[in-house]
């Protein structure tokens, strides 16, 4: 090779070597710029995370960050380190981003020990060139005694995809299981997954899409007193929910079900929830989360040091002045809640019930509102059934009214339990408001205009007593 050829090449290599290097180092710029503004962003979801440092280099960067939850009564706080990769051209996309999330200061010491070095949560990113992300959350499983209480996590993973604005996400998520046990009782959770597929509409501050959740089985145990215990159990547990916004109204539907449910010692199989919002009012929903964000001070960038809380006091003011404003444009939408059933199956047979509640009027005359409401309540049960649920709520009225008083015996409660209970059901039999036909107890109820109308008839003045007084009991 001769020098001129020589000289050409380590030319071209040294562009080369700059280029990666210039456009790795450039990226890393970027990076650090959609990194910083994509933790902004989280404030929205009520987490204030700050950037306490950031190391760039030509192929990789690290950065440290402090995160602040608000949990309720005091805020949580951890760090969190990240590890990016920016170059040069990493796999086919802009970046990787590894972080890895820390115990807060104050955590249990056996559980920093359980975990043995590792991280109780860390999140794997993969950055594309349009800035839209690839996302892998994980948190191992790990089993810790701590002080008088057990915990086994079995550990879960979740996967999600977002845009570079982060209006949307898609994924789906796994949960190996949980068991807590302590002095006071056990919960037991085993095997959750769910997936989703939510967005943020422009100009909402709420989130559509659809969302859903299978439990195979949740457990509890409360020791009571004098060591008596009590128990439920929960299987086959299924949630699916939708929300969809149609032009300036959200139609919201959920769907749940439960394979069986044991509490004490009742037991329900095949329970089923199928409920539906309509013509819920956008602007109306985006008011309640701006409400909710002015109550929560990391949301949004109402929380800063140094702002004045008559300020804010005044602006939730204006608020809450505002929404009640906006009620005659929420009820103009004619909104509908609808439990389109409520079905369960026991010893004694199969319970339906279906209800709903439907505002009729313009929403300009408050003073008409309950003249403007429609409900109606349809029925369907078992004769025992309904008797032994009239029974239970007589009970706890009675004992309540006599805790304390030794004169009165647990049998002599029951027994006028028990006699109240069949003077209500035969009054409401009498009054026409309960069939009973063929062992089961139905009804069909609907008050709208102010009046009431029961099995396709109107209720007098007695019935309505009746009904009224068995409702409020």
């Amino acid at each position: 090779m001769n020098r001129k050829a020589g000289a050409g090449i380590a030319a071209a290599v040294a562009v080369i070597v700059a280029g990666t290097l210039g456009t790795s180092y450039y990226m890393g710029g970027k990076l650090q710029q959609s990194f910083t503004e994509g933790l902004d962003k989280w404030s929205e979801h009520g987490v204030k995370i700050q950037v306490t440092s950031y190391d760039r280099g030509a192929f990789s960067s690290t950065a440290k960050t402090v995160w602040t939850l608000d949990s309720g009564d005091e805020p949580v706080q951890f760090t969190a380190e990240h590890k990016i990769s920016h170059g040069p051209l990493p796999l086919g996309h802009a970046a990787e981003i590894h972080t890895s999330f820390n115990l807060p200061e104050n955590a249990d010491p056996e559980l920093k020990t359980a975990l043995n070095g590792r991280s109780p949560l860390e999140v794997d990113t993969k950055v594309g060139w349009g800035r839209s992300s690839s996302n892998v959350m994980t948190s191992p499983a790990v089993s810790s005694k701590i002080k008088d209480s057990e915990m086994n996590w079995g550990g879960m993973r979740i996967v999600w995809d977002m845009p570079a604005d982060m209006k949307a996400a898609k994924g789906t998520g796994s949960f190996a299981g949980l068991q807590f046990k302590d002095e006071e009782g056990s919960v037991t959770l085993d095997k959750a997954d769910m997936r989703f597929d939510m967005k943020q509409p422009p100009g909402q501050q709420f989130w559509t899409g659809p969302f859903a959740m299978t439990i195979a089985k949740i457990a509890a145990t409360k020791q009571e007193e004098e060591g008596k215990s009590s128990a439920s159990h929960f299987e086959g547990i299924t949630m699916d929910s939708d929300t969809i916004l149609k032009g300036e109204v959200v139609e919201m539907t959920l769907k749940t079900g439960i394979k069986t449910a044991k509490l004490e010692d009742k037991q329900a199989d095949d329970l089923v929830l199928d409920m539906a919002f309509n013509n819920v009012d956008a602007n109306w929903i985006n008011q309640v989360v701006e409400m909710s964000k002015r109550k929560n001070p990391l949301l949004g960038a109402a929380g800063e040091a140094g702002d004045d809380e008559d300020a804010d006091e005044q602006q939730s003011g204006d608020l809450r002045e505002k929404m009640l404003k906006s009620l005659t444009q929420a009820l103009a939408r004619q909104p509908v809640i609808e439990l389109k059933r409520l079905s369960m199956r026991t010893p004694d047979g199969v319970s339906e019930f279906a209800a709903a509640v439907q505002y009729l009027g313009d929403g300009e005359k408050m003073g008409t509102l309950l003249q403007d409401l429609k409900v109606s309540l349809k029925a369907d049960m078992p004769k025992p059934f309904m008797e032994n649920m009239m029974l239970s709520r007589r009970r706890s009225s009675l004992l309540a009214v006599f805790e304390g008083e030794s004169e009165y015996k647990p049998e002599d409660i029951e027994e006028a339990a028990k006699a109240q209970t069949q003077a209500s059901l035969e009054m409401l039999k009498e009054q026409g408001i309960f069939e009973d036909k063929d062992g089961k107890m139905r009804t069909e109820i609907v008050y709208a205009k102010g009046e009431f109308q029961v099995n396709g008839k109107p209720l007098d003045a007695m019935g309505t007593s009746t009904l009224m007084g068995t409702m409020t009991e």
